[in-house]
């Protein structure tokens, strides 16, 4: 069940279970890393990646605890800068290639889920009525 949203730019949303949120975010911050003045966007949204390795935990309803602290994945885009929008579209169009390109079938579901968010920014940009698809 869908436990963490992303709201796009003209309000449409993005929604799965928490863990596939997480790991997507994960892929989208580490991609953030290698384009050339996103470094201040990284360091924002690093701190909302979830790593079990360091001691968070998830908190059953969208998010996860860390050090006493609930962080959760919601999102809405439009409250990002608009450089800072750029930077997350590169980076999530980053990580899909990077996914595309090792072909592990570990990587089907989060390369389906990386395309059809891909997929509703483009429809954003080509400014499809956000309820065509509801």
């Amino acid at each position: 069940m869908a436990s963490a949203f992303w709201t796009l730019e003209d309000g449409r949303g993005f929604s799965r279970r928490w863990t596939w949120m997480a790991y997507m975010l994960k892929l989208i911050t580490e991609e953030l890393m290698t384009i050339e003045g996103a470094a201040e966007f990284h360091k924002y949204l690093e701190k909302f990646v979830y790593r079990e390795k360091n001691g968070d935990e998830g908190n059953g309803y969208g998010g996860f605890i860390r050090k006493g602290y609930d962080i959760m994945f919601n999102f809405d885009l439009r409250t990002f800068a608009p450089q800072n929008r750029i930077y997350f579209w590169e980076a999530t169009q980053k990580a899909l290639t990077k996914l595309k390109i090792r072909k592990s079938e570990e990587d089907e579901g989060n390369i389906f889920l990386l395309t059809t968010l891909l997929d509703m920014h483009k429809r954003i940009k080509l400014g499809e009525d956000p309820m065509v698809l509801n």
